[in-house]
């Protein structure tokens, strides 16, 4: 049976009603840019919400071949995205990929206007997980705001520190400071730059507006 593919210009459109970005909010990448050729280079995919041939991930026997091939069955994702709701559909349902579609469409619309949208950083419930340290980071920052990296270590290493200004933050010091650090990734606070096997992260600027205000 043949696939109710989406066309040409209703690939086109879809990709720019989210601004050329992949539809996952959390992802948000980039799917268009220049080539070598002073051309454009395409890295979207226009994904079926419902399959578009039996068999595939959400496939939905009571469409209508005409309902697979429309817009308001596609949604624009980078290559990753794409692969991953087709092979994972328990996790990903038409219902979530609806909410991305439409939270990305809405974003973008934001955006032609003129306005940043970001998701809300949790960095409240950050400091309620791990009190001492984020007091600690403030008052570093506050001593020296134009500092952004920081280095985690325990005290029984020697380290023979660096060029660039930084913090330190111990393991004695810290209950489960390892595990504290990939918190703060996921909930956007800092970044991991470790190098030479030491760890080593940057503060986002967003974090560091919470900690000590953008004065």
């Amino acid at each position: 049976m043949a696939k109710d593919d989406f066309t040409s210009a209703v690939k086109d459109r879809m990709a720019k009603r989210v601004g050329m970005r992949c539809s996952n909010p959390d992802c948000r990448s980039p799917t268009s840019g220049p080539d070598a050729d002073l051309g454009v280079t395409n890295t979207g995919v226009a994904a079926h919400i419902s399959a578009a041939s039996p068999g595939g991930a959400r496939y939905d026997p009571e469409m209508t071949s005409e309902a697979r091939s429309d817009i308001t069955n596609g949604i624009w994702l980078c290559q990753l995205h794409a692969k991953l709701i087709d092979d994972d559909e328990l996790t990903y349902p038409s219902s979530l990929l609806r909410d991305w579609k439409d939270t990305a469409e809405r974003m973008a619309a934001l955006e032609a206007r003129g306005f940043t949208v970001r998701r809300a950083a949790p960095f409240p419930d950050l400091e309620r997980k791990a009190p001492k340290l984020i007091a600690e980071m403030r008052e570093d920052l506050r001593g020296q705001p134009l500092v952004r990296q920081f280095i985690t270590l325990s005290r029984k290493v020697t380290y023979n520190g660096s060029s660039t200004p930084s913090f330190h933050y111990f393991d004695e010091d810290h209950d489960y400071l390892p595990s504290i650090m990939t918190i703060m990734i996921h909930a956007g606070a800092i970044y991991d730059i470790t190098f030479n096997r030491v760890p080593r992260y940057n503060f986002r600027e967003e974090f560091v507006e919470y900690l000590i205000g953008n004065g």
